[in-house]
């Protein structure tokens, strides 16, 4: 399906399942902000690999653990682009600096789980809708290490914020309540554990 004229931004596109998605995107015409953090030439070889699937975008460096560079990030999407029609929030850090069982996390990796995750989500989120227009697409992509499988019967844990969030983000200042408000969708990723 074409979605020419559509814009996309996916935090951590620059490998793995951001870029994965970022291709995907492009295929159908999706114009997209490739994001990354450290890995400029991983940004700039997916930005290549949009553009051989006859779309194009451009590459945009922020930390997602900084309130102001997330901010940064959409002023650039917005002087780029004028306007946002897919969010999907799915830059982390590597799992070693924030993932630990809960009795051997530290303070450090739990304000870097939060930030990098949840405050990072929320700023993104109130970057995006202002850019949206009717029928605008938000997506959180989560990592819970071994979760996947009890997260398909029961749903991630990102569910009832993001339940809430698109109720009130529905009925917010930028949009009135309706179908062609943005909606909002969490998808836990992580690897497969044994059965």
């Amino acid at each position: 399906m074409a979605q020419n004229g559509t814009h996309a931004l996916i935090t951590g596109s620059s490998r793995g399942i951001g870029r994965g998605i970022a291709l995907k995107l492009a295929e159908g015409g999706v114009r997209v902000a490739v994001h990354y953090y450290q890995n400029e030439a991983a940004a700039l070889d997916t930005l290549a690999q949009v553009r051989k699937r006859g779309s194009d975008g451009f590459v945009v460096q922020a930390d997602v653990l900084q309130p102001d560079q997330i901010t940064r990030m959409f002023r650039t999407v917005r002087d780029r682009f004028g306007k946002l029609d897919i969010f999907v929030s799915n830059a982390r850090p590597e799992a070693p600096a924030f993932f630990s069982p809960p009795m051997d996390i530290t303070l450090a990796q739990w304000d870097t789980a939060f930030d990098s995750q949840a405050k990072a989500f929320l700023v993104g989120v109130r970057e995006a809708i202002p850019l949206m227009g009717t029928g605008g697409r938000i997506l959180a992509i989560t990592y819970a290490e071994g979760a996947v499988r009890a997260a398909s019967s029961r749903g991630s844990a990102w569910d009832p914020p993001r339940r809430r969030w698109s109720r009130s983000f529905g009925t917010s200042r930028w949009r009135s309540p309706s179908a062609e408000s943005p909606s909002m969708r969490s998808v836990l990723a992580g690897p497969r554990t044994a059965s």
